[in-house]
């Protein structure tokens, strides 16, 4: 009789509910918040120097939904994007969650989050030991670093009740912050990773733009255009 009267649900593996179920809470998360929902967008791969973009062993990389809106006066973007991970042995597919916001200005490269990829820099600590625990910065410039995480950006961030550390990077490439994530697929998730992303580029002071800040010219936009950003 338990079988008979327990949901299907019950014997299906958490991963393929999720799949089953992300489409439409991502959707539903776009008309609460004001975001244009596309099924299926046509958006071309970015071309970014990061994982999982820049992966050798991946292939067959493609957009599948996404969404564009605003966030805290920011121009952004999410979308979907999978590909398959290529490791002689064996094949798999992978996926990520990648959330965009434009900002004012191309500001040299920062990463935050778990990562492996040479290229993102120097680890750069801060006063705060609970900021330091849960957010992972590196740069190249750690001037830079601290000028864009002000005490009062790090205090905000560490007040959040998030654990995402392990599973979201977030990248400064040229005038777009980048978020990479497994992540995403519920629609708190998405909220709490966009609230991350207002708030970094929120606390960014004038300074920082006017100094650090340059114009990215109108023919290396294509990119960025036609990903929502």
């Amino acid at each position: 009789m338990l079988l008979l009267t327990t949901p299907m649900q019950a014997f299906v593996p958490t991963g393929i509910v999720m799949l089953a179920f992300r489409k439409r809470w991502t959707a539903r998360w776009a008309a609460v918040h004001g975001f244009a929902y596309q099924r299926k967008t046509g958006w071309p791969v970015p071309d970014w120097n990061f994982p999982p973009f820049s992966n050798r062993s991946a292939c067959r990389f493609r957009v599948r939904d996404g969404m564009r809106g605003s966030v805290g006066g920011f121009a952004a973007s999410f979308f979907h994007v999978t590909w398959l991970a290529n490791y002689k042995v064996s094949v798999g597919p992978r996926s990520r969650n990648v959330f965009v916001l434009r900002l004012p200005r191309a500001l040299p490269r920062l990463s935050v989050g778990v990562s492996f990829d040479s290229g993102k820099g120097d680890s750069v600590q801060f006063e705060s030991a609970h900021f330091n625990d849960r957010f992972f910065v590196y740069c190249a410039d750690p001037v830079f670093a601290h000028a864009v995480f002000t005490p009062r950006t790090v205090e905000r961030l560490v007040e959040l009740k998030w654990s995402g550390g392990a599973t979201t990077k977030f990248e400064i490439v040229g005038d777009l912050l980048v978020a990479i994530s497994t992540a995403g697929n519920l629609p708190n998730q998405i909220g709490d990773i966009f609230e991350i992303m207002r708030i970094i580029a929120d606390g960014v002071p004038r300074f920082v733009w006017n100094d650090y800040g340059t114009t990215v010219p109108q023919g290396n936009r294509g990119m960025q255009e036609r990903i929502g950003a």
